[in-house]
């Protein structure tokens, strides 16, 4: 079997959550390349991963509209796990490494699956002080608690993953083969958020997210995990203003949210493409800002409307982008 030459970057249509995987360039020990599985997304009612949608379409359509929230769930919502063996785990690898950017649940479900059904190597994670409940009384519906229990065996040293917790500007071999540069957090800016949030019962981790720049021959993809605050962001950029520029596809932070849209990094960084990770509708959309703030030639998907998301490099550093539904799931108006 010949060495695997492209790079790939596959951003899953989850719902309200994200999954992004990378394959890799193949290398002598991998040659099908390396498998890199950033934050796992599979609610247990699928169907809510859209709630508020169909007020979307409604508003856009009218009373009636072409699909139910359970009929696009059904039909067009990824499974992470499938997707990963149908798609990429080639060489029957498993993962080489998940990353959870931060501890939230939309980040973390169907961890425990994708391990058993896959396996995981190494595993990337932030140090933090959150708990949760194992108790299933206490859980959502929407998320089960086993998954959690698999994260927190893991964190604490009872499984067989190589588990570290690297931090901004950390390079080690296990980066030789893929160049993933990490911006954000700071051994000093973790200690500082997790001060903040003593009472872990009201603490908010996402400005704990890694901002990771996967490195390739066209180019840089940023991905922000849910990076929201302005002080978060000016570190970023404060740390990696010249690295930011030859970003071409930046994934839009807490999926898109306002929130996570800081002016001057989109702006800083001037992608190409903005790729929104998002499932439902939901009043804090910051896309018109988006669209603002980027050039005229800025190309904005969400996985909402047109599905997967593919961005294959080649060798020679070609860069293309391949929308599972390239006209969109929804024919929207002008």
């Amino acid at each position: 079997m010949g060495r695997k030459q492209t790079f790939e970057a596959h951003f899953l249509n989850v719902g309200h959550g994200d999954c992004t995987v990378l394959h890799h360039p193949g290398d002598e020990r991998h040659p099908e390349g390396r498998v890199s599985v950033v934050d796992i997304h599979e609610r247990k009612d699928r169907e809510s991963d859209v709630a508020g949608l169909s007020v979307f379409l409604k508003d856009v359509f009218g009373s009636s509209h072409p699909e139910s929230e359970e009929e696009y769930a059904r039909r067009h919502l990824n499974d992470p796990v499938k997707y990963v063996d149908n798609n990429i785990d080639d060489g029957g690898r498993g993962v080489w490494r998940f990353v959870a950017t931060h501890p939230d649940m939309d980040h973390l479900s169907g961890l425990a699956r994708l391990d058993d059904e896959i396996g995981i190597e190494v595993f990337w994670d932030t140090f933090h002080a959150k708990t949760l409940s194992a108790d299933q009384d206490e859980w959502p519906e929407r998320f089960d608690p086993t998954d959690w229990v698999r994260y927190e065996k893991i964190r604490h040293g009872k499984t067989d993953h190589h588990y570290i917790q690297p931090t901004k500007g950390t390079k080690t071999s296990t980066w030789a083969d893929d160049d993933i540069d990490i911006f954000h957090p700071s051994p000093a800016y973790i200690q500082q958020l997790n001060a903040k949030h003593e009472d872990t019962s009201t603490a908010n981790y996402n400005d704990l997210s890694y901002v990771l720049k996967v490195n390739t021959p066209a180019g840089g993809i940023l991905l922000p995990g849910d990076l929201e605050s302005a002080d978060a962001w000016e570190r970023v950029l404060d740390y990696a203003e010249e690295e930011l520029t030859d970003v071409r596809v930046l994934k839009a932070a807490h999926h898109g949210r306002e929130n996570g849209f800081n002016a001057e990094a989109v702006r800083q960084i001037d992608p190409e493409y903005v790729i929104v990770s998002v499932g439902k509708k939901t009043g804090q959309d910051a896309l018109a800002k988006y669209n603002r703030m980027c050039g005229p030639e800025t190309e904005i998907y969400s996985t909402r409307q047109h599905g997967r998301l593919k961005v294959t490099v080649t060798e020679d550093g070609e860069l293309d982008l391949e929308a599972e539904d390239p006209e969109g799931i929804f024919q929207l108006p002008e």
